[in-house]
């Protein structure tokens, strides 16, 4: 697929392949570049113009990833989209909601493509033990009892090889998962209409639901596992807590870990 010319991102062609509930609920714009399409949903919230926002960029120039990491983010070939939503409070109850859309994000590609991805926790999409995709959520301050919530969503479409080298670890992408080109409007529309069902689930208080759903496509349960952070937890991953949290099984019991970086540690691996 290297080298190959997408169709150009259209807000038109995504809004016309929008279910009427996820029309109803977002404003769908696209953009040739922006620093991040996160940052651009955060202006809106500021605003506070809007009810929900779907933001698509061809090219990311400050693509984050978690950590303050970059997201590679080359123009024209893959799917950078954040959406905007509000939820009532209390925060406490949006913990997994990293996980729950990512779940969101594999059913939809699962059901729409037939391409199984595995979930890493706490936030990326992986196919054939390679990084597929990921999620960056920004929850804001709260306003009148509304929390605004900024969730970012980046996926290897048509990742050009030359970009290979830009990139530290393994990874893949859907157009090669699939053998085929995608359209990466039908795509963006078919993710927006599952993160609109998705995301009522969540306000009507089916986060558990979804929580349940990520762990079918657990990506390090059973396997060896280091977790960074102070201390370092080194153990067999055990799954996720109800609050989305990783629970690991480790020589002195089990450790649960709301936040950190988890690498997985295979067998016979040095350094």
């Amino acid at each position: 697929m290297a080298g190959m010319t997408l169709t150009p991102l259209n807000a038109t062609a995504i809004t016309d392949s929008l279910s009427e509930s996820a029309a109803a609920m977002f404003t769908v714009e696209v953009h040739d570049s922006v620093g991040s399409t996160n940052d651009v949903v955060r202006e809106h919230e500021v605003a506070s113009a809007l009810q929900g926002v779907a933001v698509l960029a061809e090219e990311q120039t400050q693509g984050r990833g978690r950590r303050g990491r970059r997201w590679h983010s080359p123009a024209g070939v893959n799917l950078y989209l954040s959406v905007g939503w509000r939820f009532h409070g209390p925060v406490e109850g949006l913990s997994g909601l990293s996980l729950a859309i990512g779940a969101m994000l594999a059913e939809a590609i699962a059901r729409n493509y037939d391409v199984d991805l595995a979930l890493k926790w706490p936030n990326d999409l992986y196919y054939d033990d390679r990084k597929l995709g990921g999620v960056l959520i920004e929850l804001l301050g709260e306003q009148n009892g509304m929390i605004p919530v900024v969730a970012g969503i980046g996926l290897n479409v048509s990742m050009p090889v030359d970009d290979a080298d830009a990139i530290q670890r393994p990874w893949t992408d859907l157009s090669t998962a699939l053998g085929v080109p995608v359209d990466r409007n039908l795509l963006a529309a078919r993710l927006i209409n599952q993160l609109a069902v998705g995301l009522m689930n969540i306000a009507g208080g089916e986060l558990a639901s979804w929580l349940h759903r990520w762990r079918k496509r657990d990506f390090l349960y059973g396997r060896q596992v280091l977790v960074d952070g102070s201390p370092t937890v080194a153990g067999i991953a055990a799954g996720i807590d109800q609050n989305g949290a990783l629970l690991v099984s480790t020589e002195t019991g089990e450790s649960v870990i709301a936040g950190g970086e988890a690498s997985l540690l295979e067998i016979g691996e040095t350094g």
